[in-house]
């Protein structure tokens, strides 16, 4: 493993350049995901070099995945917390792993390269054999057989590789939708908790640039519907002292209220096949499923969380409403608290709370101030 490491930090690297990314690639070994994660974070940087957030993709699969393999994608937010980093998870519709897509196209590089190296080797046979008239061109046959392909056989394969070619066309488009210039839109940033400003930071450095300039901020935080005024003036009175310009500022008073049935239904039946029903079942049975699959959610968990699930199924239902025209949405992360949500309840949140939606950025701060405060 090693080996492979050493021997792919140069290409990784040229790859980044390539791409004109300004950024060092740095690997390290271990044994699972989350440990190396953990390595990188207190390993990378130096000084004031030393990066403060962990961006990291939305894990698509997570409902086919083991669940050792969930619970260390939980635990490394957690560990980037632990470490007082700031973290942001990224989702977009067609995802942004590209791996397949990159070794198709350096599995074609290496038959391009093999075909070269045929062609130069038939033509120095015909050179060689040449001199010996038709008896040269009768061994030139008998060295290079080749078997003419089935015709069925060939049309099936090219339809499958024009599918598959067009699957891996959407995903390196969706997957590189960010460098292409954005047009008139919006950025719509919900501010549902105080984590240091970087909810706020981030749109606001998009629209510096010259890709983003073009977007306009749109704000949303949550109020009480008895006080949305007074909660819209302190906010339009903060950003204006962090000198951030915003086009919209809503104060959503509703925030807090009861999804849909039906949104309620498509939740109660995603979270369904990893609830431990403890009420259905006897309770040598339940003790037994306990230990063989801790991983599982159990009912009184359900019952404490029971409002949080609500305001994640009702978020994604006003989200529906008021951003599914935006060009980026950028959000306040949830937070999973240690030992009282599970690691299949905590993946469920973010799955309602993301799901069908732009490219969305679910980002929480380390709680230390990004933003300066003029007075």
């Amino acid at each position: 493993m090693v080996k492979e490491m050493n021997s792919s930090m140069e290409k990784n690297q040229t790859w980044l350049n390539s791409k004109k990314r300004k950024a060092f690639y740095a690997a390290v070994a271990c044994d699972n995901f989350r440990e190396g994660v953990r390595s990188l974070l207190q390993a990378s940087g130096v000084g004031r070099m030393r990066p403060n957030t962990l961006v990291i993709g939305f894990k698509k699969d997570w409902r086919d995945s083991r669940p050792k393999d969930i619970e260390n994608y939980v635990g490394v937010l957690h560990d980037s917390f632990d470490f007082e980093y700031g973290v942001v998870m990224v989702r977009i519709s067609q995802g942004f792993d590209i791996s397949q897509v990159l070794q198709v196209q350096e599995e074609l590089e290496r038959l391009e390269l093999e075909r070269q190296a045929l062609e130069a080797a038939i033509k120095e046979e015909e050179f060689k054999e040449g001199k010996h008239g038709i008896h040269g061109l009768f061994n030139k046959a008998s060295k290079f057989k080749m078997s003419k392909p089935d015709s069925k056989e060939t049309t099936m394969n090219s339809a499958q590789s024009m599918h598959v070619g067009d699957i891996n066309q959407r995903l390196m488009e969706a997957s590189t939708q960010f460098k292409k210039k954005q047009g008139k839109g919006t950025i719509d940033v919900w501010w549902l908790f105080d984590d240091g400003g970087l909810t706020l930071l981030i749109p606001y450095i998009l629209t510096t640039r010259k890709k983003w300039k073009d977007c306009k901020i749109r704000v949303f935080m949550g109020g009480k519907a008895n006080r949305i005024d007074e909660d819209k003036a302190a906010m339009i009175s903060l950003l204006s002292k962090f000198r951030i310009q915003f086009v919209d500022l809503y104060v959503v008073g509703d925030i807090n209220t009861k999804p849909t049935k039906e949104s309620w239904k498509f939740f109660e039946e995603m979270i369904e096949p990893y609830c431990l029903h403890e009420c259905s079942k006897d309770p040598a049975t339940v003790d037994m499923l306990k230990k063989e699959s801790p991983w599982k959610i159990k009912d009184a968990e359900l019952e404490m969380c029971k409002e949080k699930n609500y305001r994640q199924v009702r978020l994604n239902e006003l989200l529906q409403e008021n951003s599914r025209a935006a060009n980026l949405i950028i959000m306040s992360l949830p937070i999973a608290r240690k030992g009282s949500v599970s690691d299949y309840l905590y993946m469920a949140w973010l799955e309602i709370l993301t799901k069908n939606l732009p490219p969305i950025m679910l980002v929480r701060g380390n709680h230390k101030s990004v933003l300066t405060f003029y007075s």
